[in-house]
């Protein structure tokens, strides 16, 4: 999968459903849509702090 590809499923997706379901119910959309596109990235950064990077070393 290349890199495009891949941070359009991780960013834009979620960024359009939340475009999409906040221009439904009359929110703003621009802002639904930035803050729904983000909060994947930090979904990613939290997985990554508290996941161990060497396995054979931890107790």
């Amino acid at each position: 999968m290349s890199e495009l590809a891949f941070l359009l499923l991780l960013f834009g997706l979620p960024a359009a459903v939340g475009f999409y379901m906040a221009r439904r119910r009359g929110k703003n959309p621009f802002l639904w849509g930035v803050l729904s596109g983000i909060f994947p990235f930090f979904l990613v950064v939290l997985h990554m702090q508290h996941k161990p990077l060497d396995k054979k070393n931890t107790p």
